[in-house]
């Protein structure tokens, strides 16, 4: 099985057991699905913020990051824009979220990840995606020993456990104590001697989350 991005964990560990046509949390989820892929997408270069704040496309999407397409074509298809732009046009357009979650499972179904089922009641185009439950075990167990442990952590598991944290998902796989822990060790990356980047990663999740919520949620009352 190919390993996965923090993208790719995130919505594998946003799903029920019982499977989904949305992610758990809804509202929440969905924001830190968005802001896993912008990220992804900036760590990888395929798009940079400028010194307006402004997002913009440097490169073409590889193959292997088709399924960040969704994202991708939305800064591509417009002049660069800041992240309350990007968030105004994913609220107000309801078929972006659902591109993306289908975009982001559908990646992931080859591999045994997920399975694909098609909705068949009312809403026929709707689409389910039962988790591997043995699967997400493993991501949860890799990301509890990354920051439970002594040594370093990837900056993989820390964009991974800081979109867990932000959805409110971690309540699901960490004890209280264990989420103490993990904020223990965020705070720690943000105030050490990391590199800016991380610093900034971390900074990035917070800020966006608290301003595409507040988008998102306007957008749905």
């Amino acid at each position: 099985m190919k390993n996965l991005s923090f993208t790719q964990e995130f919505f594998l560990c946003a799903l029920k057991p019982q499977g989904s046509t949305t992610l758990t949390n809804s509202t929440e989820s969905s924001t830190c699905l968005l802001a896993g892929g912008l990220l992804e997408l900036l760590m990888d270069c395929y798009i940079s913020i400028d010194d307006k704040k402004k997002m913009f496309v440097n490169k073409e999407l590889s193959s292997d990051k088709m399924y960040l397409t969704p994202v991708y074509e939305l800064i591509k298809n417009n002049k660069p824009m800041k992240i309350e732009t990007i968030a105004e046009k994913y609220a107000f357009d309801f078929e972006r979220p659902d591109e993306l979650f289908k975009s982001v499972g559908r990646s992931i179904v080859e591999d045994g990840y997920v399975i694909e089922e098609s909705n068949q009641g009312l809403f026929k185009n709707k689409v389910r995606f039962l988790p591997n439950e043995s699967e997400v075990t493993k991501v949860v167990e890799k990301l509890r020993a990354e920051f439970l442990e002594d040594g370093n952590v990837s900056d993989e598991a820390i964009v991974l456990g800081a979109l867990l944290n932000k959805s409110g998902l971690i309540k699901k796989y960490f004890s209280k104590y264990e989420l103490q822990k993990l904020n223990d060790r965020l705070k720690e990356i943000k105030q050490s001697e990391a590199g800016t980047l991380i610093k900034n990663m971390v900074d990035y999740i917070d800020t966006w989350i608290a301003i595409m919520i507040a988008i998102i949620s306007t957008s749905v009352v």
